[in-house]
């Protein structure tokens, strides 16, 4: 299935190449053309000198770049000279890493517990932005403002994460992490059969009990509250597997399998996205239903006093108008 997508992906991207490619041959004809109405025959050169300077524009950055050095990459197996390569290089960049200072990396089972150390940073990263975005869109409730706030938020968390591991990781580096990432996100195993309102709908519940008894006109919030949380939810779930899968990459000693990482990073986000629901939920829900409540009350208490108030004003105009009304004179007999 991965590679069907990322087939996919490099023939679109190849298409957006040459549309873009065609585009500019036909402006730098259009400016040769130009040219040699000025002058005949400035035409060609014009034509070759804007071509050549357009060519190195866009094949300098790709030659710098394949000039940086290689990604620190596992190799596919635990054994032989090109894992015994590896563990060299990792334990040097390791023993550069100022969160795991003084961890003694001689054998493979100190370099394990210094890579769980590592672990540990990385999933405190991801469980805080999975919370911060499950809590704004639960909130925000816009989808294209949700969009690009869960996407910069996991962009920018997969930088942490590659951050904690490799400090200062090279753009080549980052290629190859946003890279695998992206290609095990974008297959969805089965996500769509996930009841995120029927994981947040006991939260909702348990943070406010009396909307059963609730006054009329009060008891919607409730269904409210479950559809925002579910969104939430979603979003945070999304992210949580983002990050499971960008640690994995990360702290992993041979080639990870791709499918073993997708199946286990959607597991892992389903116990912790039900965790951080009922956490930021609770909040949430009693700070909104609390909201609700006081202007509930406000309102009620508004008409009690206007109603006292208006009561008064009529028991006042009926005294006087009884005080101004002379007594009727009795009859003769």
């Amino acid at each position: 299935m991965s590679r069907t997508v990322l087939r996919i992906l490099a023939l679109v991207a190849g298409f957006f190449i040459l549309y873009a490619g065609v585009i500019l041959v036909a402006g730098i004809t259009q400016v040769a053309a130009a040219a040699d109405r000025i002058s005949l025959g400035l035409g060609q050169p014009v034509f070759w000198t804007l071509l050549a300077i357009f060519a190195a524009l866009v094949l300098a950055p790709i030659a710098m770049y394949f000039r940086l050095p290689r990604p620190l990459t596992p190799p596919a197996t635990s054994e032989g000279p090109e894992y015994e390569e590896y563990v060299r290089k990792l334990k040097a960049q390791l023993a550069r890493n100022p969160l795991i200072a003084g961890t003694p990396l001689e054998s493979e089972g100190e370099v394990a517990a210094a890579i769980a150390r590592l672990d540990q940073e990385a999933d405190v990263v991801i469980r805080n932005t999975a919370s911060a975005i499950f809590a704004s869109t639960a909130v925000m409730q816009n989808g294209r403002l949700d969009a690009l706030v869960v996407f910069g938020s996991q962009v920018r968390m997969t930088y942490r994460i590659a951050s904690i591991y490799y400090r200062r990781p090279s753009p080549r580096q980052l290629l190859y992490i946003y890279g695998n990432v992206a290609a095990n996100v974008l297959v969805a195993d089965n996500l769509q059969d996930v009841d995120f309102a029927g994981i947040v709908t006991p939260v909702v519940t348990a943070a406010i009990p009396s909307l059963k008894g609730a006054m009329p006109g009060l008891q919607g919030i409730s269904t409210l509250l479950v559809n925002s949380f579910a969104n939430g939810a979603a979003n945070a779930f999304l992210t949580l597997r983002v990050g499971l899968i960008a640690r994995d990459y990360c702290a992993a000693l041979t080639y990870p399998d791709k499918a073993r990482i997708r199946r286990g990073a959607t597991v892992a986000a389903l116990s912790m996205v039900a965790e951080i629901a009922k956490e930021q939920g609770t909040c949430v829900a009693q700070a909104a239903w609390g909201a609700v409540s006081d202007a509930a009350s406000s309102s009620v208490r508004a008409t009690l006093d206007g109603t006292r108030n208006a009561m008064r004003a009529a028991g006042s105009a009926t005294a006087r108008l009884v005080k101004r009304t002379p007594p009727t004179p009795p009859e003769n007999p």
